[in-house]
């Protein structure tokens, strides 16, 4: 079976950030506020990886921040992620336990990201990386379609779905579009359930079959 794990490229960038962010973790519960040359060292990553992932010290503390005020809620999102029954009611599930941890934690994340985004005076135009959490849980949810939707197309599609999760969609569903929350978590689960339905209709028609043969059989989606 595929799995998130074989993305090669993106699960080193979440082991990267993750190291980074646990020696700074490490700091901050010892009362430092750690610099991110000192967090580098502390992880064993050189100071220019660790500058493309956080730009600033304030993004590096922003974040760990957010992660201690986030984490049980992410439990959450992962264990949705786990819920019995076919890909779409998984997502479906997913979009929806995100949703309500982001609308909850709304001031951290937008402190956070404006950390994350802020010019800097070394290259003012470059934007750090940010492997986060969403891919993770947008390919356990996708699990029963792992081996039928292959290794790139099922990169592609939680690379599709990670714009239907996190603190952007809330900023342009609510921000740009003056979505309330209710109707925004609703368009987003239906943004989510077309990308998983036009994929496994990709997929069939590959394989030269009919769509509904597919999404009839692992759709049963809860749009509810």
């Amino acid at each position: 079976m595929v799995s998130y794990e074989s993305f090669g490229r993106m699960n080193q960038k979440h082991r990267t950030r993750a190291a980074l962010k646990a020696a700074a973790a490490a700091f901050v519960r010892g009362g430092v506020t750690p610099t991110v040359a000192q967090v580098a060292e502390a992880a064993l990553v050189s100071k220019s990886t660790a500058y493309r992932y956080f730009p600033s010290q304030e993004a590096l503390v922003a974040e760990v921040l957010l992660d201690e005020a986030v984490r049980p809620d992410l439990e959450g999102v992962f264990a949705a992620a786990r819920t019995p029954g076919p890909a779409a009611t998984r997502l479906a599930a997913v979009v929806r336990a995100d949703h309500a941890l982001v609308v909850k934690h709304e001031a951290a994340f937008r402190t956070a990201l404006r950390a994350m985004l802020a010019p800097q005076a070394g290259d003012p135009v470059a934007v750090p990386r940010r492997p986060g959490n969403r891919l993770r849980y947008l390919a356990d949810a996708l699990a029963p379609v792992h081996d039928l939707l292959g290794a790139e197309r099922l990169e592609r599609l939680v690379t599709a779905l990670a714009m239907c999760v996190g603190m952007e969609s809330i900023m342009v569903t609510a921000d740009i579009c003056g979505l309330p929350p209710d109707d925004a978590e609703t368009v987003k689960r239906w943004a989510a359930a077309a990308l998983l339905q036009a994929a496994l209709d990709e997929t069939t028609a590959t394989k030269d079959g009919p769509p509904s043969a597919v999404s009839g059989a692992d759709l049963g989606a809860d749009q509810a």
